[in-house]
């Protein structure tokens, strides 16, 4: 580190506390040290509640835990190790289990597994790890436990999950289905509206009955957005808060994808349409890029790759955009190796601050948040009881920031003593990717033996119990600063502090109070305040800058702008001591009304159509009550709807961006939202249409295709063995297996072409799956078109015009359109449209 002294202001200046909540008393300036840190770029070092995990069973009975054996498949034999070599060997600081409630489908939980749950966690505690809990009834196969015995056993683990809510990183929702994963269950389908009050009930006991601090994650996007549309109680709910989740509720429900990189669609993570509405892939990755909690932080994001790894590639550029847009705080490291392997092979060049690396070593390094500190200011000379001073720069080199509470400290320690002094006005969880700023803290120190000190930065566990444990401390990305045995961060070898020989105590805050507004002034009094010698003087601030010092009560503001202005008094004795600020007024001068709604958010697309976009957005809040909202296209005002959804209509085809303000009655107008892009649908194919996937009718629930005849499949990868429309067309994941028939059943002697419009994940996939229809059955890449060539699929939409007659179709009784897909492939197809046409 290296340092400089910074000049010493005016005696009779004092230090503005610029953080809202900061906290203690204000001497005259006294000189400040700036420190510069050496980043740590390359290595690969371990901190809490971040980073690769590995599975083990943590609840090692055998005797109330069928799985506690060394026979599950995708486990290690080293499952049921409860020092968690492995996990430690590799450095991790996250493990993963299931709790595998197979044979309690129908029964309340044993004792004896409760008591085993409960001493797994402490083993964990022990090790100074973290776990991430998933429940499961059913391994691979389907789940039917009804609401009331799940609920019943969310009350059953409540209480062990509490005790032990200082070693749980977070909950997947789980329960539902195979693998607790959210399908294969009566509760999960998205497209029904009528299973919705379940698995929100569900969510809303699982949050009722954990501690606030304990965020959980849903398997897909499209439930989180479900979630967060619904404003009127579901029925048969009576837990707190009407059963409606809170904005805290809502800031700890996270995501974790199963299937990370398995396809454009993440094998069924983002291609589920939905009761409320049809959304694209790429509108539901938009969610995930947007989850942020309503301070400012991020959300849990995590979970896994599998069997699968179509959007995987050898130069890594894939999983580097997703995990940073997404914010990934956790991932699998044992599951699966098909995508693992890739990111061990895979050679990266140097980029920006990221070294030349593998990309696994990458993903390792940046998983969740890594916090580099760039300086430090702080006061030169301390003296026991008196102020002290501390900004600083950091930037954030991970993916994500700090999900959870956790404090931040300063740390004197002369090797006999050590003073932690908290600095309360810190969140951490706002250093977010990127550069971060620290504002000016203003702390009292304690009554400090004088003397030579270490100063440091300690940001331990949200959990006092943990804090003894330096494992559950943030180390930064720095050279030199990390002190192991003492989990602290290293920021000055030697600061002296004095003794405090003079006038050390402020005095008391004033309590303020407005007397009066005109147009253009704003009458203010205040209680006197207290000191241990005399008060000397008030500070009076609007908007946060000086405008008076006056020796009495009271005060007025002239010559005020118009506007809403916020107002704080300050009082201070004759040796400089500042208190706390007063409470702060805020008032209108010039206007009945002068604050502007909140920002709008949760823009959204709720339908596309070729020549238009449905849009809707979460409502603006305002002191007095909005009245309506502007709506931008490419940044052009287009509509003024009262209501919280519009549809733009009379577009010619393309993407557009859109953002939405609020207004208020008085015309104040609030910031812009995030901006959100968004594509009209592709025209609908001419001619006889046999399905062009645009919901009406919806498949399968419908079983009807365009013509009203029947339609369907079975033996797919996604959707429950059908495959899923998303978007306004139909994907079909198969592994060499699948069979999809659509019933054409009319006269088609008009028409000469059979026009598929289609695409594939990776391109080459004619050859995996064969089309009859007519009485002509060949291989999809077989089929002969106009000029002699033949089908080749590519990873964009085209139209392959298919001549019948020349194919051998009888255009007279084509009787049903069938593909199967037993031809040794393993990939998948995206369908937009299926006409006959000329």
């Amino acid at each position: 580190m290296r340092l400089t002294l910074r000049g010493i202001a005016a005696a009779t200046a004092v230090l503005a506390l610029a953080l809202t909540g900061a906290s203690g008393a204000a001497h005259a300036d006294p000189p400040t040290t700036t420190a510069t840190y050496t980043g740590d770029l390359a290595s690969v070092f371990t901190n809490p509640e971040r980073g690769f995990h590995n599975r083990y069973e943590i609840i090692n009975d055998p005797a109330v835990n069928d799985y506690a054996s060394n026979t599950i498949p995708g486990f290690n034999p080293d499952m049921l190790d409860r020092t968690f070599a492995r996990a430690r060997a590799n450095g991790n600081t996250l493990i993963h289990s299931y709790l595998h409630l197979d044979k309690y489908q129908t029964t309340d939980l044993p004792p004896a597994l409760l008591t085993n749950l409960g001493s797994g966690l402490a083993a964990i505690r022990a090790q100074g790890l973290k776990i991430v809990l998933r429940t499961a009834y059913v391994w691979d196969g389907y789940s039917a436990v009804t609401e009331p015995q799940m609920e019943r056993h969310i009350d059953q683990l409540a209480p062990v999950l509490a005790a032990n809510a200082d070693v749980i990183l977070h909950l997947e929702a789980g329960f539902f289905g195979a693998w607790g994963e959210w399908h294969e269950s009566p509760y999960t389908a998205s497209s029904e509206e009528s299973q919705a009050p379940v698995r929100y009930r569900l969510v809303k006991k699982l949050l009722s009955s954990t501690p606030a601090t304990m965020p959980i994650a849903i398997r897909y996007p499209i439930f989180n957005y479900e979630f967060a549309q619904r404003t009127t109680p579901p029925p048969g709910c009576p837990l707190p808060d009407n059963c409606l989740m809170t904005p805290a509720d809502r800031d700890r429900l996270g995501f974790h994808d199963d299937c990370f990189l398995a396809d454009t669609a993440d094998m069924g993570t983002y291609d589920q349409n939905s009761w409320l509405g049809w959304f694209d892939v790429s509108v539901k990755k938009q969610w995930v890029y947007d989850m942020a909690t309503s301070t400012g932080g991020n959300t849990m994001i995590g979970g896994e790759t599998c069997n699968a790894s179509g959007a995987n590639d050898a130069a890594g550029v894939n999983a580097q955009f997703e995990l940073s847009h997404q914010h990934w705080t956790e991932i699998n490291e044992d599951y699966a190796p098909v995508n693992t392997d890739i990111w061990k092979a895979a050679h990266l060049a140097a980029s920006g601050s990221d070294p030349a690396e593998t990309l696994f070593t990458r993903i390792e390094r940046k998983l969740g948040y890594r916090l580099r500190l760039t300086d430090a200011t702080y006061t030169a000379q301390a003296t026991a009881g008196a102020p002290f001073t501390f900004a600083a720069h950091l930037s954030n080199d991970g993916y994500a920031g700090i999900i959870k509470p956790r404090p931040v400290f300063l740390v004197f320690d002369n090797g006999t003593s050590r003073y932690n002094v908290q600095l309360p006005g810190l969140d951490p969880r706002t250093w977010r990717p990127g550069a971060a700023t620290v504002p000016t803290q203003t702390v009292t120190l304690p009554a400090m033996t004088a003397g030579t000190y270490k100063l440091a930065l300690w940001l331990p566990d949200q959990a006092t119990g943990l804090r003894g444990n330096p494992a559950y401390s943030v180390r930064l990305a720095n050279t030199g600063t990390w002190d192991a045995a003492k989990g602290y961060n290293v920021l000055a070898n030697a600061i002296a502090v004095g003794s405090c020989t003079a006038d050390c105590v402020a005095p008391t805050a004033p309590t303020l109070t407005s007397t009066g507004v005109t147009g253009t002034s704003v009458g203010l009094s205040w209680t006197g305040a207290t000191d241990n010698v005399a008060v000397t003087g008030y500070q009076v601030r609007r908007d946060g800058t000086v405008v008076a010092t006056v020796t009495g009560t009271s005060y007025t503001d002239t010559a005020v702008p118009n506007g809403s202005h916020a107002y704080t008094v300050t009082a201070r004795d004759a040796a400089g001591n500042m208190s706390a600020p007063s409470n702060t007024v805020t008032v209108g001068v010039g206007c009945t009304d002068c604050a502007a709604p909140s920002t709008p958010t949760g823009l959204a697309v709720t339908a596309t159509t070729p020549t238009s976009i449905a849009l809707s957005w979460s409502p603006a809040t305002d002191n007095v009550g909005v009245t309506g909202y502007l709506v931008f296209r490419n940044g052009t005002q287009v509509a003024t709807p009262a209501g919280t959804s519009f549809t733009d209509a009379g577009l010619a085809g393309g993407s557009y961006t859109y953002t939405v303000k609020a207004r208020d009655a008085a015309g104040n107008l609030s910031p812009a939202s995030a901006p959100l892009t968004a594509t009209t649908a592709t025209p609908p194919p001419v001619g006889l249409v046999l399905d062009d996937y645009d919901g009406t009718p919806a498949y399968p629930s419908a079983a009807k295709n365009d013509l009203g005849r029947w339609t369907g499949g079975n033996c797919f990868l996604n959707g429950s063995g059908n495959g899923v429309v998303s978007g306004g067309a139909l994907t079909l994941q198969y592994n060499n297996c699948g069979w999809f028939g659509s019933d054409v059943g009319t006269d088609v002697s008009a028409y000469t072409y059979l026009v598929v419009r289609i695409k594939g994940n990776a391109g080459g996939e004619q050859t995996h799956f064969n089309l009859s229809v007519g009485g002509a059955s060949k291989v999809f890449g077989d089929y002969t078109l106009d000029g002699g060539g033949h089908p080749a699929l590519t990873t964009t939409f085209q139209d392959i015009r298919i001549p019948l007659a020349a194919n051998g179709v009888n255009r007279t009784s084509p009787a049903q359109l069938a593909m199967g897909f037993w031809y040794g492939g393993n990939s998948t197809i995206t369908i937009d449209s299926i006409a006959f046409t000329n």
